[in-house]
């Protein structure tokens, strides 16, 4: 089964997002920090990245620069509680698959990976 990798300091989103995934078979790691996603990334491999925009430190975009440089082909999808537009352009100019709005719903999320997976790789 596939491998998500999920990054976001807000710990209940990430722990919602992990048991949503989860629930339908995906193995899920969960990292709080940009910082703890990349230490994940150099030990195991994933083949999907949720990644929250607005972190301490270590933003998402720049976490998905960081990714990209390391693996150009995993894919990784922006997630923000904030429609920050200009972000928007800048994570698809980075390499981001998708990026999509919190909240997030269950179908929307499924769909999102069940669209995403098949690709992987390939």
């Amino acid at each position: 089964m596939a491998r998500i990798l999920v990054v976001d300091d807000d710990v209940e989103f990430g722990t919602a997002l992990s048991k949503i995934l989860k629930g339908e078979g995906y193995e899920v790691s969960i990292a709080l920090s940009a910082q703890e996603g990349l230490e994940l990334l150099k030990k195991d491999k994933y083949d999907l990245v949720f990644a929250d925009l607005s972190m301490p430190g270590t933003n998402g975009l720049e976490l998905l620069k960081d990714i990209k440089d390391n693996d150009p082909k995993l894919p990784v999808v922006i997630i923000t509680a904030f429609g920050e537009w200009d972000a928007y352009a800048e994570a698809a100019e980075k390499g981001a698959h998708l990026f999509i709005d919190k909240p997030v719903k269950k179908e929307e999320i499924l769909k999102v990976v069940k669209n995403i997976l098949p690709q992987v790789r390939n």
